[in-house]
Parts: structure tokens; sequence; C-alpha cells
């Protein structure tokens, strides 16, 4: 169709997409975006089926509903950018300095060796990388702001971050709420089930994406899942980062035939990294960015015209030989030798880039008339202040939602529970054994210090089971928070409060097994305060732990810090070491021990009258104890 060759060539020659004679295409306005529907005439140039009724196009509309968009046609948007180059102080310049404009509607590869700088430029366009860069990046010919254009972007890594405990309908149900400003249950459940449509996903909507531990979806499937939540909140521009990586070729076929009807259907501009895609799924794309392996481009422009190029260059591609491993092998730099004696090829290509091609692509870049920012598509002034923010919803509904998802995932997983629970009784039977009484008034004082203390040790220590999935967990919420989905305050305050209920029935058990078996005392008064101090020690090591975790690179490291931290704070927890038996220059450390003020107010509660004091035992008052272990009884609360 004549819109697409217009498109593709508009890429070399510099015309603007809105030069395409709209009068040839049959558009329709939904919701405020305008949509293509010429395009699903396109079956010979991609080999596809786009019957409305087969692929559930017909639906395409309701994508639109509820986003917040001016009338904008996305054929006209564009991203450029001028001299993006990054460099690594030990390894020199890794990409050299580019320039480019892409265009929506577009379907672009970037592709070249490894090491040539591909998804670093990728991360850049993306906004998505934190070490220091150089370029001048724009939108619509205006300067992109680093706040907002990632929430109205969707970036795609290349590992998938999703939570194994939820269903694939559940994933997106999540990330289609939190993404868009207006959206009610009911029409976010509608936009799910488009997207499950559209990403041939209906057959496992109801099965959990899985873990290490449970057996879920396919890694097709899962790469699936990963793209359609990109697509929650319909972005203009969508970045991937080698999407068919670890796939089979039925499976990479199929994700890079989704992401053409997303581009052919509505527009969007689609940048992928792709690593030596087969011939089928390279004509999939419309344009072509390929780098050699000393980090420099050597083309950019139309897939159709690639080949021609090289056969230009004087370098044909042979029969039988696919393209795209072929142009690999020709722009990855060979021996210091043939370099130096002008045979290197991917130097030739990058030198003939530069003076023919790149000079009029910067001259494209200098003609873009400025067009709409991100604030006018989004009409963002008209709205409240907040959605200027990074995120699209308010603090308390995504911490509602995240609260809901955690407390509905956590009670899944009750095999966990019911494991947890048996060991928690466990302890607190052998806990109870051990240091078991029959008659309270031949126990030592220091059998009963010793018991309280193991306790409170174990209540610390258990809380070390949850740092696994913390760790897990996390990068999940890094990417998310990177995303725009959520910031950190509500992704806290939903861990917390499910934590919190879970692991403090868990210590109200163990502690009320351990008390009475025990026999530490028969005052009601006394063991409800006792618990109270229990579940204190739990809340206050778990947020120690998070803590700790949030400082370590992954869970080894993590483990290893938390287990030193929490074991010198329990040997400064009183029993070991403390005000009234250690000397002055060490016992200070107790104070900074959260252990050491449960100990304190256990204490006094076990030691005050009507406790009576063994014959045999070294301590005759309550305040013998008190004063050998250096407790102040006025610290009680």
């Amino acid at each position: 169709p004549e819109g697409r060759v217009l498109k593709r060539m508009s890429a070399m020659d510099g015309s603007s997409m809105a030069s395409v004679d709209t009068s040839q295409v049959e558009s329709e306005k939904l919701g405020g975006a305008v949509v293509d529907m010429s395009r699903g005439s396109d079956n010979d140039d991609h080999g596809k089926d786009d019957s409305s009724d087969e692929n559930g196009w017909d639906d395409i509309g309701q994508l639109y509903q509820k986003v917040d968009v001016h009338s904008f046609d996305l054929r006209s948007l564009n991203l450029s950018f001028k001299d993006a180059s990054f460099e690594v102080k030990q390894r020199g310049v890794l990409l050299k300095p580019i320039s480019g404009v892409f265009r929506g509607g577009q379907l672009v590869a970037m592709m070249g060796p490894s090491g040539s700088g591909k998804t670093t430029l990728l991360t850049m366009l993306a906004h998505k990388k934190t070490t220091p860069y150089t370029g001048e990046f724009h939108l619509n010919g205006r300067e992109i702001d680093p706040k907002l254009f990632p929430r109205f972007t969707g970036y795609v890594p290349q590992e998938e971050h999703l939570d194994g405990d939820m269903t694939v309908r559940e994933a997106l149900y999540f990330y289609v709420m939190l993404k868009n400003t207006k959206m009610t249950p009911e029409d976010g459940h509608q936009r799910v089930e488009i997207l499950l449509k559209q990403m041939q996903l209906e057959a496992a909507a109801d099965t959990c994406i899985g873990t290490e531990n449970r057996r879920g979806i396919s890694g097709g499937q899962k790469r699936r899942v990963n793209i359609a939540k990109s697509f929650a909140n319909i972005p203009p521009i969508l970045f991937l980062d080698e999407p068919t990586s670890g796939l089979s070729s039925t499976d990479s076929m199929t994700v890079v035939q989704c992401l053409r009807n997303f581009a052919d259907r509505l527009n969007i501009l689609i940048v992928c990294v792709i690593h030596q895609p087969r011939h089928s799924v390279f004509q999939l794309f419309d344009l072509l960015l390929l780098l050699s392996s000393n980090g420099r481009c050597v083309y950019q422009g139309p897939v159709n015209e690639v080949v021609d190029y090289f056969a230009k260059m004087g370098r044909p591609i042979p029969a039988f030989e696919n393209p795209p491993d072929f142009m690999l092998d020709v722009v990855t730099s060979t021996s210091l030798q043939d370099v130096e004696e002008g045979k290197d090829d991917a130097a030739h290509f990058a030198d003939e880039y530069d003076q023919s091609v790149k000079p009029l692509i910067e001259k494209e870049i200098s003609e873009i008339p400025k067009g709409p920012t991100l604030d006018q598509v989004y009409h963002i002034r008209e709205k409240k202040l907040f959605q200027r923010e990074a995120f699209s919803r308010t603090m308390s509904f995504q911490t509602k939602l995240l609260l809901i998802f955690q407390l509905k995932l956590r009670l899944r997983n009750w095999r966990e529970i019911v494991r947890r629970l048996v060991l928690y009784v466990v302890i607190g039977l052998l806990l109870g054994a051990v240091f078991f009484r029959t008659n309270p008034s031949q126990q030592l004082s220091f059998n009963r210090i010793l018991s309280m203390w193991v306790v409170i040790g174990f209540a610390a220590i258990f809380t070390m089971e949850a740092l696994p999935k913390l760790m897990a967990d996390r990068t999940i919420y890094k990417y998310d928070r990177k995303d725009g989905i959520y910031s950190t305050l509500p992704y806290l305050t939903a861990l917390s409060v499910t934590l919190f209920i879970e692991n403090s029935i868990l210590t109200i058990i163990m502690g009320t097994i351990s008390y009475w078996m025990i026999g530490f005392s028969d005052n009601v008064g006394d063991f409800f305060f006792f618990l109270l101090f229990m579940v204190a020690v739990y809340w206050v090591t778990e947020g120690v732990m998070l803590l700790l975790a949030s400082a370590c690179a992954d869970a080894a490291q993590a483990n290893g810090l938390t287990v030193a931290v929490l074991g010198v704070l329990l040997v400064f927890s009183g029993l070991v070491v403390n005000p009234g038996s250690s000397p002055a220059w060490l016992n200070w450390l107790c104070w900074i021990s959260p252990y050491w003020y449960a100990f304190q107010s256990i204490m006094v509660i076990l030691f005050k009258e009507p406790y009576e004091f063994s014959p045999d035992d070294n301590f005759k008052t309550a305040e013998d104890v008190w004063n050998a272990y250096g407790v102040n009884t006025d610290l009680l609360w």
C-alpha cells in the first residue's frame, strides 16, 4: 500500500510523516487517538491474515477508551536523537555519536554484534540508563521531560520481571489499573480481555506465571505477558530489549507478529533490539538501525532496501543466506591487521554512512517542526498537580491495590503458610519442653532469663525466612517503579502490612505455647504484655532486615550481612553483655540493640511480685536481678 511505502521512504529522504496524503488512508478517530484502519489490508507485505473476526481487531477501538490523550495523530509523532554516545573510562567509547529519527507507526529493529552498544542506545532512548551519557533527545522536536517520559512510554527489558504467583489475567489487570489515571474496574477487565486476545494469551489467562518452585506458562507466553503489560496504558512509544532471545523460531514469530499488529493498528512507535532474527521475522520490521562491533552506525533505513544497499557497497548477500546473519558477519570487525590494511568491512560501511547518510539525517532532525509536548498530548496541566508526577495513580490507590494483591497472593500460597505454622508450633513446644518446670518455685532465675532470651532470639531469627522472597520482589519493584507503576511508600506499606499480619500471628502462637509451658507467670495481664513485646521484637527485626536488604546487591550478600548484624544485636541484648556486668566501654552498645529494650521490659514483668525466688537461687529479690543485669525499671515503656 502506498501509505506504507511513503512511510518507509520518509526514513531516508527526510520527508515528514505528516505529509502522507491522509485522503488515501481510511482513518477512524477513537477516544481521542487516530487509528489507521487501512493497514489491515497489508497482507502481502507481512504475510499475515488481518481478518478482524479471526484476530479480534474489530475491538481495537476499545483499547483507546479511558486513554487520557487529546486528538493527536500518532503518525506525526517523532522521536529524534543527535550525537548520542556512551563512554566508560576503563573501556573507552562504547557507542560512537549516532543520530536518528523514528516515527509513529514504525516497527524499528536495532541490530548489531554483541558489545556493539545497541542495548545501551535503547536504554538511552528510553531514559532508563542511570550512568551519565551524552546526546540530544527530542520528542516532536522538543526536549524530552525525563520525569514524564518513562510514565507515558513502555519499556520491556530482556528478562521478565513478573510475580510468578499471579495468573496472567491478574498480572495484566494489576498493571492496567495502575498505569491509567481514569480506569474503573469494569473498564480494566475489558481492556485485559482485549490484550489477552491480541497477544494470543487467552488459553493461559488463568494459569500462574510460574516461579522456580511452581510450574507456570511457557517462555514464549511469559515474554508476551511482559510485552502486554507494557501496552497497559497504550503508550505512544514502546522499547523492547531482545524480545525474541531464548525463544523458539515459532515463538519469536508470534511475538514480533503481535508487535507488528500493534504498530499497524495503533500507530505506536515500537523500537526493538533484536539479535539474528530469521528472514520472515526480519521482514516484519519497517526500519533497521545497524551497528558495527565497535559501536558505529553502518546503516539506518528501510528494511526492504538493506539488501540492495549491501550489494551497492560490494557485499551482496549470497543466495540461500539469511540476510541478518550475513549482515552481522560483515559489520563485525576482524583482526587488527585487516583494520590497518583497510580490509575491515565494518569500518568501510561506517565511514560511508558517516559521509553520505548521517548528514542527511542530521539535516532532517534540524528541520523537524516543534510539535505537542507530553503535557499537551495528555493534557496534564488541565488536571490535578499530582499527575505531573512520575506515577499515574494516587498513593492511596496504589497502596490499596498493592495491599489487595499482596494479601491475595499470600493466601494463595497456603501450603507455605501451613509449613511455617507447623514450624512455629514445633519450636514453641521444643522451647517449652527444654525449659519446662512443674513447680515454678523451684525454677532458678537464670533459667527463666535464658529461656526468655532464647524465645526473643527465635522471634528475631525467624524473620529471615522472608529474605529470599523479599530480594526477588525487590527486583520487580525496581523495574515497576522505573516504569511509573507505583512508588516506594505504597509498596513498603503493603509489604509491611502483609508480613506483619502473618508473622505476628505465628509469633503469638509460638510465644503462647512457650510462655505457658515454661511457666513464666499465671497473670493474664503479664501474658499479654509478653506477647506485645514479642510482636514488637519481630516488627523491629523486620525493619532492620528490610533496611539491610535494600543496601545489598543480591540475596547471598543480604543473607551474610543480616546474619552478622542480627548476631551482634543479640549479643548486646542483655544476656551476654549488659550494663550491670559488662565494662562501661562496652555496655553502651546495648542501647543500640532493639532487643535490649525487649529484654528489660520482659525482665520487669517476669520478676515482679508475687514471683517467689527459690532458696537455691543466687538472687533473693527482684531488685537483685534487675541490678545484676542493669535493668532500669523506669523504662518499661
